[in-house]
């Protein structure tokens, strides 16, 4: 059975022959395709764009950086709906209680 890698950003992964930083996580909600990774060859100067079962490709940095701006966007939206869906159930929470005491 082979060992799991760690994915998580700062990780070292192997692709291949290679060994990768993990620079950035960058999901793709509603396409139904595994999530992205942003890689780096510090060494060589190198990035790549990893989606497992679809493989890696080289990039160029000014790609790396958009690929992290996007990831951060995608993470900015989630937590915002993440937070407006808690505060909906908090809201009818307190509504319930505010019935249940007027009962």
């Amino acid at each position: 059975m082979k060992a799991k890698q760690d994915w998580s950003v700062g990780a070292t992964v192997k692709v291949g022959f290679l060994s990768l930083t993990v620079i950035a996580k960058v999901p793709t909600p509603g396409d139904f395709r595994p999530d992205a990774y942003v890689l780096a060859n510090a060494a060589k100067g190198t990035f790549y764009e990893f989606v497992p079962h679809n493989g890696l490709t080289k990039i160029e940095a000014y790609e790396a950086r958009e690929l992290i701006a996007e990831g951060q966007r995608i993470a900015a939206q989630q937590a915002a709906a993440a937070i407006a869906k808690a505060s909906a159930a908090a809201s009818r929470t307190a509504v319930i209680a505010q019935m249940l005491e007027a009962a």
